[in-house]
């Protein structure tokens, strides 16, 4: 089913095109190399088309264009998955992580830390609110947890897991 959602302001225009009968064909450009390699992992683990287009104001940094494309994809998952439960539980390097989803009611809690104040062209802290943000527009419940090894190991397993969880959810579904 495919997914279409806009978001624009002062600060940021995110369009996202999202297929959940996809293949895991994607095409990211967030101008963020983490945040593009975040959706890329997670579109590939549920195996959705995934399109994003991000343009931002990077000169007030990159929270606002982090955020926003948070928003945007998650209304565009609330398009096309309304109810459903799905975990995944990924290794990566020396992390193990997992992610849990429950749509119907919107939630988050992260358990993890990371070390770096920033990585990939991307202020860490903001990985918090991109997951906030995408659980939040996306009227589900999201648990994400990540222990051990480096900060690329944690997030490259937690968006694995999560990308996974969401395909299950949908799965659960009946869709």
């Amino acid at each position: 089913m495919l997914q279409r959602n806009r978001r624009e302001t002062k600060e940021t225009c995110i369009d996202v095109s999202l297929e959940t009968e996809g293949s895991g064909r994607i095409d990211i450009r967030t101008g963020i190399e983490l945040l593009d390699m975040i959706l890329t992992n997670m579109g590939k683990g549920a195996s959705f088309d995934l399109k994003i287009r991000a343009r931002g104001d990077f000169q007030t940094g990159d929270h606002h264009t982090i955020e926003d494309t948070g928003i945007t994809l998650g209304r565009a998952i609330a398009q096309a998955i309304k109810s459903g439960i799905g975990s995944s539980t990924v290794p990566s390097g020396q992390s193990l992580a997992a992610a849990a989803v429950r749509f119907g009611e919107p939630g988050y809690r992260g358990e993890f830390s990371l070390e770096s104040e920033s990585f990939g062209g991307m202020t860490l802290e903001n990985l918090s609110h991109f997951l906030r943000a995408l659980a939040y527009s996306g009227g589900f419940t999201l648990i994400v947890r990540a222990d051990g090894g480096d900060d690329s190991s944690k997030i490259e397993g937690m968006s694995i897991a999560l990308g996974r969880a969401i395909k299950r959810a949908l799965k659960d579904s009946g869709k």
